[in-house]
């Protein structure tokens, strides 16, 4: 391997980092696909990129299917969250949240003027009427 081969990988490498991170902040981010099927895809073109070689001598078609490779293991990383480079998917809690339990008979805040003062039965009756 020649340094040429080797900043060719570099070079690529970067595109499709960048590409990458571009389909999936305008594209990829609103597919709903099932992160098996991406894997499987990938996996498709990984084997396509190991056996092309075999049959053709060109470089840059040989970098092709690994670079669809990388493109749909990083999509797969992020579908499964192995990585930090979509949006972040956040969760709700976990439980219910914890509520504290209502006293409906204890006051907490009175003040002199709401409280009533009666003197009398007939003051309280009057107050309290009971519907007969």
């Amino acid at each position: 391997m020649n340094w040429d081969n080797l900043l060719l990988i570099f070079v690529l490498s970067i595109a499709i980092f960048i590409v990458y991170s571009l389909t999936n902040l305008y594209f990829l981010s609103k597919l709903k696909v099932s992160k098996w099927v991406v894997l499987g895809a990938s996996l498709v073109f990984l084997a396509i990129g190991l056996v092309l070689p075999a049959f053709s001598n060109n470089m840059i078609l040989n970098y092709i299917p690994t670079a669809i490779f990388v493109f749909l293991f990083l999509w797969y990383a992020d579908l499964s969250g192995l990585s930090n480079i979509g949006a972040p998917k956040k969760k709700g809690p976990v439980g219910p949240a914890i509520k504290p339990k209502a006293k409906p008979n204890k006051l907490k805040y009175t003040d002199e003027k709401d409280i009533l003062k009666t003197s009398g039965k007939e003051e309280k009756n009057r107050l309290f009427k009971k519907k007969k």
